[in-house]
């Protein structure tokens, strides 16, 4: 049986950022035995992806697995997977467009780190101007927008649904779990009506009612469901169409690796093949 390749590029430079990265690669089980050309779905917080070792709370969504079998049920279904580690103290930083006071009274560990966004055109720089070209060239993919996606959880899903409203020449298909909107709700909901994308988006969002980032804050979990329903309503009055937008409100869902993995294939059938 065929098997599915990860590999590793280390310190990965983004000269947008002068910082280097690990970038995670998932190569589908059948890569190396056709000509075969893939979509390719490009992942924040990359070393949660794949292997324990490497994840930073011990917990993976275990996409090789989940795509591998995905495959070996359906050939059809095959996909490169890019994984961008995120810069530990410099996650909040790049995660978000714009400096975020809400972040800091939500978050005082963010508030710590001094770099409660601002960075996130940047780093969205990086990835359609550098990393994506980049991967087009050393690798079999699908090039067009409509074979390329985005996906993250909670500040990366944030900077997923500011990657297809900033880079919808880009990227077409967008996931956005868990999405940390809270962060820069007034900011993100703006972008929503004033950015101008050029091209449509096909856009899954979701949270659960159990989320929360600081368990001492009680309030979170609504804090969560209001955010993202509030980035939801503004998402149906654009010119989005209805079949494109998707929100799923998760009962019982926490903010937490077990449970973006459950829903990941389920995710990416609807984002291709729906």
């Amino acid at each position: 049986m065929a098997q599915s390749q990860l590999l590793h590029i280390d310190n990965f430079y983004l000269p947008e950022l002068n910082r280097r990265r690990t970038i995670r690669i998932y190569l589908p089980p059948d890569y190396n035995e056709t000509n075969r050309h893939y979509p390719v779905i490009y992942m924040h917080d990359g070393q949660n992806l794949f292997e324990k070792a490497t994840s930073s709370f011990g917990s993976i969504w275990d996409v090789r697995h989940l795509l591998d079998d995905l495959y070996h049920h359906d050939e059809r279904h095959a996909y490169i997977v890019v994984g961008i580690d995120n810069g530990g103290l410099y996650r909040y930083e790049e995660y978000c467009p714009w400096t975020s006071a809400k972040g800091g009274e939500y978050l005082p560990h963010a508030k710590k780190t001094n770099r409660l966004g601002g960075k996130g055109f940047e780093y969205l720089q990086f990835l359609a101007e550098t990393l994506k070209p980049y991967i087009d060239t050393h690798y079999q993919t699908l090039t067009a927008r409509e074979h390329t996606a985005m996906m993250g959880s909670s500040m990366g899903g944030l900077i997923s649904i500011c990657g297809g409203l900033f880079h919808s020449n880009v990227f077409h298909k967008v996931a956005a779990l868990s999405t940390a909107a809270y962060f820069a709700e007034e900011q993100l909901i703006q972008a929503i009506y004033t950015s101008n994308r050029s091209d449509t988006l096909k856009l899954y969002l979701d949270v659960g009612t159990n989320e929360t980032s600081d368990a001492t804050n009680l309030n979170f979990p609504h804090i969560y469901l209001d955010s993202n329903q509030h980035v939801f309503d503004a998402l149906r009055q654009t010119a989005l169409p209805h079949d494109q937008l998707r929100f799923n409100v998760i009962e019982g869902g926490a903010h937490h690796e077990d449970d973006w993995r459950k829903r990941f294939i389920g995710i990416v059938q609807w984002l291709f093949h729906e």
